[in-house]
């Protein structure tokens, strides 16, 4: 089965990345302090099925019927209690198969199950099962079952649609259809927590680069990275306050210079209005960005005083411009490509943009995106109330939306950067550095990303036979 087969090469993608983990954390051993939280590659591999549901309904036959060699563990779970704060069906499984009889109402402690069900398995994990349909009284069938359970469904799960499926008893019917829906969910969630444990590897192995390159800023004090830290973050916090509390106004300023254009199509008018919304943000968010920069400079300026040569500066730089992920619409250390600040925290500066930055033009960022189908629209907006309401109002929203998740990235990757320094600073002190041949520990986790660049390879090539399948 093709499903089958995609579970049985995502599993060997699972144990390629688990063994490249262990070789890593043989070579460097720091490497593992530098993970959050120790991925499952092993219930990847070989993830596991959840049958769920009461006493006698027919989980051990389905599992039986459907057993034979499948990619994955069984795991059966009886509803005891389950409505009352029992089992935690999710932390145990990657998918669940919740059985029901066919001509019975389910009970209440399955129907109070449910919603915890619906929230331990994402979309597409949660399957429901009705057996026994050969037994149902006659005049009934299972088309009718299963219309009034996907009601019922619907009643105890609104935000939720359960796919249903129906097998008989002793002639087997639908078991085949059974295992080919379950076999391509489970696939599709495996290869979800694949894909995030290749990220979250990627980020370990860029910590670990970012740690090697930045031996010389072990000197920094735990004092200066606190000051460091609390300074960052407070500026970041009161300034998004700040333009939080100015966005409404500029908003405002923008309508009103557009109302003398009325009646026009909505959608040119959406785009002047973002276009007018950031000229207006641009500034500040540039002030911002000069703030940021001037903080940096002195308080790492604090233990650097007294490095020579501009050529180490400049690699500092560098090592900085590569830390901070492009989400971040603020912290983008990059951004800044010219000098003019004293220290070696202003030379870090100017090291070169990464190929995607996040934050560098705030404005264009903060109000670009708009929301679905407002441009799409090409009715006329003819009054300054409908201006407001159909043009004005959501991008607002969109906006402060935008902000709020700009502010609390850039919060992370103030936190990640002063963890690292941290780190630096511990790993690389006068007694430990001697401990460690940096070129050597450099080449192995140059080698582990090529890997990891293999594994991800591999990993699209499936899902590219999965959609020319």
């Amino acid at each position: 089965m093709r499903h089958e087969e995609h579970i049985r090469e995502q599993a060997r993608l699972a144990r390629q990345l688990a063994d490249e983990r262990s070789r890593l954390f043989e070579q460097v051993p720091f490497a593992r302090e530098l993970e959050r939280g120790e991925p499952e590659l092993e219930r990847i591999a070989r993830p596991v099925v959840a049958v769920a549901g009461a006493a006698r309904v027919g989980k051990s036959t389905l599992r039986r019927e459907l057993g034979a060699d499948v990619p994955w563990k069984w795991l059966e779970v009886e509803a005891v209690g389950a409505g009352e704060g029992g089992l935690s069906v999710g932390e145990l499984a990657e998918h669940c198969l919740l059985v029901l009889p066919a001509g019975e109402t389910p009970s209440r402690g399955v129907l109070a199950w449910l919603p915890r069900l619906a929230e331990e398995f994402p979309e597409g994990s949660l399957q429901v099962v009705l057996t026994r349909c050969d037994a149902l009284p006659e005049g009934s069938s299972a088309g009718t079952a299963r219309e009034r359970l996907e009601q019922v469904l619907r009643e105890a799960v609104p935000e939720r649609t359960l796919p249903v499926l129906t097998v008989s008893g002793t002639p087997g019917e639908g078991l085949e259809a059974v295992r080919e829906a379950l076999a391509e969910a489970l696939a599709r969630r495996q290869r979800v927590l694949l894909e995030e444990a290749l990220k979250n590897w990627s980020g370990v192995l860029s910590d670990v680069h970012a740690l090697l390159e930045m031996k010389d800023l072990a000197r920094l004090r735990p004092e200066t990275l606190a000051r460091l830290r609390l300074c960052l973050d407070e500026l970041l916090r009161e300034e998004s306050q700040r333009l939080e509390g100015e966005l409404p106004r500029l908003a405002e300023e923008s309508l009103r210079e557009l109302e003398s254009r009325l009646p026009e199509a909505q959608r040119s008018l959406t785009r002047a209005f973002r276009e007018k919304l950031s000229a207006r943000v641009k500034p500040r968010s540039h002030a911002l960005r000069q703030r940021l920069d001037e903080v940096l400079a002195r308080e790492l300026a604090r233990d650097m005083e007294g490095e020579t040569g501009s050529k180490v500066r400049l690699e500092l730089a560098d090592r900085f411009g590569r830390l901070v992920e492009p989400r971040s619409l603020f912290f983008d250390w990059g951004f800044a490509r010219t000098g003019g600040m004293a220290g070696v925290g202003a030379a870090m500066m100017t090291g070169a943009a990464r190929k995607h930055g996040g934050w560098a033009v705030l404005g264009a960022a903060l109000v670009g995106g708009v929301l679905a189908g407002l441009l799409g629209r090409g009715t006329k907006v003819n009054t300054a109330e409908e201006l407001k309401r159909v043009v004005a109002e959501p991008l607002l929203e969109d906006s402060l939306r935008r902000l709020k998740e700009a502010t609390e990235s850039s919060r992370a990757d103030v936190a990640r950067l002063c963890g690292l320094l941290r780190k630096v600073a511990e790993i690389f002190s006068p007694e430990q550095a001697r401990a460690y041949d940096v070129g050597q520990l450099g080449r192995a986790v140059t080698e582990a990303e090529g890997r990891r660049e293999q594994l991800g390879r591999e990993l699209t090539e499936l899902q590219w036979k999965d959609v020319r399948a």
